[in-house]
């Protein structure tokens, strides 16, 4: 039976949400380039070895040299599968980064140090800043694009854009600003499905505020490496990765904002430890993911938001693929997750395979997840199940097979969902292992085992049905389809940032995130 259970986990549980497989060629010295970074981001070899980049992510990348060798680097057209070579034949230090994901010095960047070259023999310079701190630099009264606010601004600066439609992919590279539409339904970037990102932010404290972000390739709203970030009362509809994204970034904050349409996660924070980061007050729907969390945690609240029709609602979830795994330490609660069961949506494999799931934590450790109203789902309501690497991938030699422990379910309501409102699977390796979670208190019906462990209570006999599960999961699943092309439903009229023509500017370093009150938070009602 055990056996069975892990041949059909392989089959199903395709939880790579933040990358593909590590499939490197034997004997290759070989970098392999995700979705916003370099793996290793520094290595070193030999005077005259090949080194070879292989794009296994999701979106296309570029490898630009910051300086030398001759011939080195790929500008344009480096698209997932491709892979790109070349010989290092004299010693040196060669730094690179991907232009479409991070700078010259930030976010997406890499290293090769080729033969007894030192590493700290370069020094990398940072351009001076440019405007005077505190002014409003307006769009496109002063400055034509937003892109050429953004450049002339100063720490402290308002960059205050009128209602119109910008086809623009902004790339934000100075610290402490706030970008602000007038009208957040009506401020619009259109990516016209040839541009990446909406909004690229590569410096701390930035703020981005009103408006919307559509039809880009990548992502709507994108924070990575960066210390302090906030997203308020934002539109993210349309998007071919994620909608509102914290990659590699710390002390943050997702608020009153609004994410349909994204084939991975309408929101997403991924590899960061602790985060100190909230997200409150948001609506995803019509997304793969509601929300994906990949090997994040730590103090990193999910509260008082709506999770519905998506194909799931809420995945934390372990990797290799990206760095600070495991996935732990999320507090969940006073969410609505419901009709997660959605066919039509742009999807990616996880999307797919997770669908009918509501609450998801897979292969994550001690997280809370508390006080949610949870409905209407074809399989699960809240399920606790594990995320075997070495099954799905057994070519790659730094997989791990991540188990579900010490995760606490309290108090949550619990309704109609079809095949349990509770699922507990610790571990692909013995289904008697309760791995320390535990429920409490919660209102519910049926459950996965029939009786799980409760919190508080003395340990007692355990065993799960890990092959129901994996029958379940492992059903016929529809395909995503081509996010461009979904029927999403018309968001409405989204609430408006009150005073956003007059509020002054607050620097996500201001106040962020914000203060929340758990103890205060009551379950939803319907």
């Amino acid at each position: 039976m055990r056996a069975f259970a892990a041949g059909a986990v392989a089959g199903l549980l395709l939880l790579g949400a933040c990358g593909g497989d590590d499939d490197s060629a034997a004997g290759a010295v070989e970098v392999t380039v995700r979705d916003n970074t370099f793996t290793p981001e520094t290595l070193r070899v030999g005077v005259g070895e090949t080194v070879r980049f292989r794009n296994i992510g999701r979106t296309d990348h570029t490898v630009i040299a910051v300086d030398g060798p001759d011939g080195f680097g790929v500008e344009t057209g480096f698209a997932p599968g491709d892979t790109y070579e070349h010989t290092f034949t004299e010693e040196g230090v060669y730094r690179y980064w991907c232009s479409l994901h991070g700078t010259e010095t930030r976010g997406m960047t890499g290293t090769i140090v080729v033969g007894d070259a030192e590493l700290d023999d370069v020094t990398t310079t940072v351009p001076d800043e440019h405007g005077e701190e505190g002014t409003t630099l307006r769009v496109p009264d002063q400055h034509a694009t937003i892109q050429a606010a953004v450049d002339a601004a100063a720490p402290g600066s308002l960059v205050l854009v009128a209602p119109g439609v910008y086809h623009e992919a902004v790339t934000v590279t100075k610290p402490d600003i706030v970008i602000r539409g007038l009208d957040r339904d009506q401020t619009i970037l259109d990516g016209e499905f040839t541009l990446d990102n909406g909004f690229t932010v590569l410096a701390d404290g930035v703020a981005i505020e009103n408006m919307t972000a559509r039809n880009y390739t990548g992502n709507g709203f994108f924070w990575s490496g960066v210390t302090g970030y906030r997203g308020s009362y934002l539109n993210a509809i349309r998007n071919g990765d994620y909608g509102i994204y914290a990659f590699d970034s710390t002390v943050g904050q997702f608020d009153h904002s609004y994410a349909a349409g994204s084939p991975d996660a309408g929101f997403y924070i991924g590899q960061c430890f602790p985060c100190d980061a909230v997200i409150t007050d948001v609506l995803a729907e019509w997304n793969g993911l509601g929300y994906s969390g990949t090997n994040a945690g730590g103090n990193l609240l999910i509260v008082n938001s709506t999770w519905r029709e998506n194909r799931a609602g809420i995945v934390p979830n372990s990797g290799t693929g990206e760095k600070l795994h495991p996935e732990r330490e999320t507090t969940i609660v006073g969410n609505r997750v419901y009709g997660n069961n959605n066919e039509q949506t742009a999807a990616i494999e996880i999307a797919e395979v997770a669908i009918g799931n509501g609450i998801l934590l897979a292969g994550g450790n001690d997280n809370v997840v508390e006080r949610n109203l949870v409905y209407d789902h074809d399989i699960s309501g809240i399920a606790i199940i594990p995320l075997p690497e070495r099954v799905l991938y057994p070519d790659n030699p730094a997989a791990i097979n991540f188990d579900a422990r010490g995760n606490r379910v309290r108090a949550n309501v619990l309704r109609d969902n079809r095949a349990a409102d509770l699922v507990l699977v610790t571990s692909i390796d013995d289904e008697t292992d309760h791995g320390d979670n535990c429920f409490a208190d919660n209102e519910y019906a049926t459950s996965i085992p029939a009786s799980v462990p409760e919190c508080g209570a003395a340990p007692g006999a355990f065993a799960t049905d890990l092959a129901r599960f994996v029958e379940l999961l492992g059903s016929p699943k529809p395909e995503g389809v081509d996010y461009r092309e979904v029927s999403l439903p018309d968001p409405g009229d989204q609430p408006e940032m009150p005073g956003a023509a007059t509020a002054p500017a607050r620097p996500a370093t201001r106040g962020v995130p914000v203060s929340v009150d758990l103890g205060a938070i009551r379950t939803p009602t319907r």
